[in-house]
């Protein structure tokens, strides 16, 4: 067959293995007393809160920008209000959100994502194969493992969004390794594709991701080689990921440095709990005595794949050839994340000693690393059988024997491919709640009590607060906060004047108040310091303590109190816009367009010669030292 054709038929495998995962969350069918019962399931979101949570958050960014016409930079509608922009978790501005939200509803846009991530993540698990010297057949199985497992299918079918950067890694281990053989110019993809993880809300993908590329680098230092290409490609995924995703970086730091997000060391896994993971089709929903439950840990692949990974440590182990210190990286890199998998378990614990560090502090949920670690796994899997096909071609065995292998193993990954996807697909579309319309946002804002939250992705649309809050930030509401239709906003003390509502928008009120003496004007959300008055000196008004507590001109430690929005206005008749921008981004906008900058004189000028020829000057000049 003309390698060309080979090669198309592969990719397409690739993408029926992600279309066929996906296939649920297009149209859902189910099976019951009256026999198997289909429905379209595109444009409907799934009947999870995390589903509602990045329902609701999507809405929130499509609703700010096409009926406001403003940044997505605050959140009104749920918390009492709070930061949007500035929550790691938020879809926004994720270029696939900005290429979909204005025309396509919510649920058909998120599937979209998704499948997109599925099929990054599949060709992504091809072309890591490829390099390593997989032919068609070894390619198919690795997209499979890789980013058709069961971590994936419960994380994305869950409606975890922030997890499908996940898919990433195969493209991004695969981008690093040819900027350490290759040419250092593919160094700037991997930076890239971190950058993009991270603008896309992957609050656990980019730290996890990051920790496996080091590894990477660790398991590498015993070669001259290697330290010579990691001297000029770490430093430049490093560097070009803080600097490209500065737009968003920098925000976000700023929140999180007044409101810290610890928390504790509360798991642990056994290396037999690990194997159940990659082994068990179902498990009822608890997991004792973990106090998170089973779709926390599952990553179904089946028997024979592991069994494959098993070979594969052996052939790392024994085999000595051209591959084996590939295959023993590969080793080290699949033991470094299933160690921190078992988590604060007792003696030597490396999810502990990562959990000292910053924004790791913040991790929970130690299994989450079992994710990332099936890229490790597949690199095994697939190695034991390129091991096998080698060693028959090594000893010259008959062309009809060699012809048989190829056989046996293009069923053995037919069976894997369809064993795999079958088991998680329906983990895909875990309930359908109704279609999401693609309707203007109320501006007449109230906060509601008594809603129910199965109807809160509609609350944008609907012009509803809640003082509910599902979110993974250090954040709670006021209690000052009234529900009900009544005024968003009054005067303490209230016989100082009268406070009218000109215009709501999420980020913007426009407030006219006529005040007979100097008084606070109260606004019925949260404070948060990105807010902003046009007039006046704005704060947070604490309604136990009675008082205002101005926000000050220098940074203080620790976070501000909790408390509604105020402004001290003097009397007379004054129009006060107080509107919401998320600190920190000016500055990280142009930490952007540096990062961008950089990147593109990096691909222009850091061919391999120009490399070279610098390289040897460091050595020289360091030798003359």
């Amino acid at each position: 067959m003309p390698s060309g054709l080979s090669s198309w038929l592969v990719v397409t495998a690739c993408v029926a293995v992600a279309v066929g995962l996906a296939a649920r969350t297009i149209v859902n069918c189910t099976s019951g007393a009256a026999g198997l019962s289909c429905r379209w399931a595109f444009n409907h979101v799934g009947a999870t809160d995390d589903w509602r949570y990045f329902a609701e958050s999507w809405e929130t960014a499509r609703v700010t920008f096409s009926t406001f016409h403003q940044l997505p930079s605050w959140n009104p509608y749920q918390c009492g209000g709070l930061v949007f922009y500035q929550d790691p978790q938020a879809p926004f501005p994720g270029p696939l959100f900005l290429l979909t939200f204005w025309w396509l509803p919510t649920g058909a846009a998120i599937k979209t994502w998704i499948i997109i991530h599925l099929l990054v993540g599949t060709l992504g698990a091809r072309a890591l194969i490829k390099d390593r010297g997989g032919n068609g057949l070894e390619q198919i199985l690795g997209s499979v493992l890789m980013a058709a497992n069961g971590f994936i299918a419960h994380h994305a079918g869950g409606g975890h969004l922030s997890f499908t950067p996940f898919e990433f890694l195969p493209l991004i281990l695969w981008s690093f390794r040819r900027s350490l053989s290759l040419d250092v110019r593919w160094a700037v993809l991997t930076a890239a594709l971190f950058a993009l993880a991270f603008f896309e809300g992957g609050t656990y993908p980019v730290p996890l991701m990051l920790f496996a590329v080091g590894v990477e680098s660790l398991a590498r230092l015993g070669s001259a080689q290697d330290r010579r290409a990691l001297l000029w490609s770490l430093p430049m995924v490093v560097g070009l990921f803080g600097f490209l995703s500065g737009l968003r970086l920098i925000p976000i730091l700023r929140y999180l440095r007044e409101h810290p997000r610890l928390v504790p060391l509360d798991d642990q896994m056994t290396l037999g709990e690990v194997f159940q993971t990659w082994l068990l089709r179902t498990h009822t929903r608890g997991f004792a005595p973990h106090p998170y439950v089973w779709p926390e840990f599952g990553a179904y692949v089946g028997a024979l794949p592991v069994l494959l990974m098993v070979a594969g440590v052996g052939v790392a182990l024994v085999r000595r050839d051209v591959d084996t210190r590939q295959r023993r990286i590969d080793l080290v890199f699949l033991a470094a994340l299933i160690f921190a998998a078992l988590g604060n378990i007792p003696g030597l614990s490396l999810f502990g000693l990562l959990h000292e560090l910053p924004i790791y502090a913040s991790l929970r949920v130690p299994s989450r690393f079992i994710g990332p670690a099936m890229v490790g796994f597949g690199l095994l899997a697939v190695s034991a059988l390129i091991a096998l096909r080698r060693l028959a071609a090594q000893h010259s065995l008959r062309r009809g024997i060699q012809r048989a292998i190829l056989i046996i193993e293009a069923c053995l990954v037919a069976g894997i491919a369809v064993d795999v996807c079958c088991t998680n697909a329906p983990l895909m579309q875990q309930g359908v709640d109704p279609s999401l319309p693609r309707a203007k946002g109320e501006t007449n804002f109230y906060q509601a009590s008594g809603v129910n939250f199965t109807q809160f992705p509609t609350f944008p649309v609907r012009g509803i607060g809640t003082r509910i809050c599902y979110l993974p930030l250090q954040w709670k509401p006021s209690p000052g906060i009234v529900e009900g239709k009544v005024p968003q906003q009054k005067i303490d003390p209230p016989a100082a004047g009268t406070a009218t509502q000109i215009s709501w928008s999420p980020n913007a009120v426009e407030i006219e108040a006529r005040l007979t003496k100097p008084a606070l004007l109260i606004v019925n959300q949260n404070y948060e310091t990105g807010w902003q008055a046009s007039t006046g000196e704005i704060g947070a008004y604490i309604t136990e303590e009675n008082r205002f507590w101005p926000r000050p001109s220098t940074r203080v430690e620790g976070a501000p109190p909790v408390g509604l929005l105020a402004v001290s206005l003097p009397a007379g008749t004054t129009r006060v816009t107080v509107r919401h921008r998320p600190p920190g981004l000016m500055l990280g906008f142009l930490m952007t367009l540096l990062g961008l900058a950089a990147g593109g004189l990096a691909l222009r000028y850091l061919d391999p010669t120009r490399v070279a020829r610098l390289t040897a000057r460091g050595r020289s000049w360091l030798t003359g030292a």
